[in-house]
């Protein structure tokens, strides 16, 4: 076994390696929301809560969406960042490719209306060193960038119909 297969099996049971990519195909999540909510005392209206959440989807014909929002409160001020990204993606088991066609974001801050901004946003193809981990019942997807950076993506389960 090779050292990087050998990291790779400590950290948790990897799915096998496929040319296929429905593989990654599915949505995958990562988000942190605040749990803390302010409410005004005077007009008893909630503000907003700090957080950010970004998805990935991939579509079994080779087509993916990712979707991104931060959010940040301060005081009365709320600055916020929306992007939506969609293209083509490949993926050999080992390394995700992605190709972006579509990226439009939208920022705004509440304190500061003349900095809010909309554009067409940067297209900038991605490729990532990719595996699945399973680990307690659950899969997750991490992707390596270039620079060794991590990222880690929930696979979204649906909830049974009650």
């Amino acid at each position: 076994m090779t050292g990087a297969l050998a990291a790779l099996t400590l950290a948790g049971s990897i799915l096998p390696a496929a040319s296929n990519p429905n593989t990654v195909a599915g949505r995958w999540t990562n988000g942190r929301i605040s749990m803390i909510q302010y409410q005004d005392s005077i007009t008893g209206r909630s503000a907003p809560v700090n957080g950010n959440s970004f998805a990935y989807e991939f579509h079994a014909g080779g087509r993916y969406t990712f979707t991104g929002l931060m959010r940040n409160v301060l005081h009365n001020c709320t600055a916020a960042l929306f992007a939506v990204e969609s293209g083509a993606y490949s993926f050999d088991g080992h390394t995700l490719s992605l190709h972006p066609e579509k990226n439009p974001y939208k920022m705004t801050n509440s304190c500061a209306p003349s900095s809010n901004r909309e554009g067409p946003g940067k297209l900038t193809n991605r490729v990532y060193q990719a595996r699945i981990v399973r680990e307690n019942g659950r899969e997750r997807l991490e992707l390596r960038d270039g620079k060794g950076e991590v990222q880690s993506f929930d696979a979204e389960r649906k909830q049974a119909p009650q």
